[in-house]
């Protein structure tokens, strides 16, 4: 059971300067995986503009996770050293730079090679707005705002997912990628002209000679590395689907890029309205609940997908699927930011290498598996969900609510 010390009625009521802030971070994690899930969706459209197959552009995605979550890992512990403010204007300024350089890529190997390179520079971003978040909101009331976060996540991959392929014939994807740099760019400055409302809000920095052995302390402690453990399956199954989803829709419905745009219009879109209230439950009810039903319910959506029906029903299967989503990594998210406070930065990264690991490790997995059919590939994804969620229940017993219900009501969450 989960020993946790309820704050003040004042510390779990945010001030109005903490709503700026935290819609702030949350138009932070909407832009970065806005250019995170607008590429996949425009496999079939890179595919026809470099006259390759859609299977030579297979390293797109999984080298792009793999470069985000191994920057992670350093820059979570910049981020605890040296202060999230300062971090994050020089990660969301070089993400801007690497979107722009991409968008002159002339080959399908220099697209490639400068999606990598963008991997490295939106790498970190995300998680120290994150961890921005923790370092405000004590554990007992953290799923509420962490899911309004993880809910601008979804609605970024779910924007994202759209609008990258819709407005394809009308921009090109390379004026895209330049108006996201721009984006990128703008709220780089926001922050800088916003720098003394961010300073000292919870952070505790630490001497180098600590960063070097908190990681073997958080993998060795049973709740640590079970969390870690799940995050990596969690991304496993939703970044094997994702990657591969536009290709699906386009081969099973003949659809171009404004037809796959609409099928994934869904994705991420009901998580921007309900990720609070779905952070809220795991706050009152505890995440043993919640987190399980997640894992089940995006199985069985990807199950229905894998099943002979129209397009309609399967733009309702993919917006059902980022339920899933929200249900479980926001919550799992949180579990990791409250391991150790004083290294939420670096814990935070770890949970976000473990998560684009495994995305990467999804996408190449399902690639394999659809070259044999893309029923079989949907279906031994969405039966290994099924099992995670069932070990899940056993898993996450312990993780009672660390709220009491009318405390959580005081504060309108």
């Amino acid at each position: 059971m989960i020993e946790a010390t309820i704050p003040k009625s004042t510390d779990l009521c945010a001030t109005a300067e903490d709503k700026v802030n935290l819609w702030t971070m949350s138009a932070i994690a909407l832009l970065v995986f806005y250019g995170n899930y607008m590429v996949a969706p425009l496999i079939p459209a890179f595919s026809r503009e470099f006259g390759v197959t859609p299977y030579r552009l297979g390293w797109l995605v999984p080298g792009f996770s793999t470069a985000y979550g191994i920057a992670t890992l350093v820059n979570g512990v910049l981020s605890d050293l040296l202060g999230r403010l300062p971090v994050l204007k020089a990660l969301l300024i070089l993400a801007a730079a690497t979107t722009t350089m991409a968008s002159f890529a002339a080959t399908a190997r220099q697209l490639i090679a400068l999606r990598i390179l963008c991997g490295v520079g939106y790498g970190g971003i995300v998680t120290g707005a994150l961890a921005f978040v923790g370092d405000r909101y004590p554990y007992p009331v953290q799923g509420s705002p962490m899911g309004k976060v993880f809910g601008a996540v979804a609605a970024g991959m779910g924007l994202g997912s759209s609008f990258g392929p819709i407005l394809n014939p009308l921009l090109g994807w390379r004026v895209e990628f330049r108006i996201l740099a721009c984006g990128l760019a703008l709220i780089a400055i926001f922050l800088m002209r916003r720098t003394a409302r961010f300073v000292g809000q919870g952070q505790q920095f630490h001497a180098r000679y600590d960063i070097a052995s908190e990681y073997p302390l958080i993998l060795e402690a049973p709740r640590g590395l079970r969390t870690m453990i799940f995050i990596f399956c969690n991304a496993i199954f939703h970044g094997g689907i994702f990657a591969w989803l536009g290709l699906l829709i386009a081969s099973r419905y003949h659809l171009g890029d404004v037809g796959i745009g609409f099928v994934l219009a869904g994705y991420g879109l009901p998580d921007l309205f309900f990720g609070g209230i779905i952070g809220g439950w795991g706050d009152r009810y505890g995440r043993r609940y919640v987190v399980p039903l997640g894992f089940l319910w995006a199985g069985f959506c990807v199950l229905f997908l894998g099943l002979p029906i129209s397009s309609l029903e399967a733009a309702l299967a993919v917006a059902a699927l980022s339920v899933g989503f929200e249900a479980t990594h926001p919550l799992l998210s949180s579990i990791a930011t409250s391991l150790d406070p004083g290294y939420r930065g670096q814990i935070t990264g770890l949970a976000t290498f473990a998560k684009f690991l495994g995305m990467a490790v999804g996408a190449l997995i399902f690639e394999r598996l659809m070259r044999m059919s893309l029923n079989t590939a949907l279906i031994v994804f969405a039966t290994s969900e099924l099992l995670v969620g069932l070990a899940a229940i056993h898993a996450f017993r312990g993780e009672y609510p660390a709220m009491p219900a009318p405390t959580g009501e005081a504060c309108g969450r």
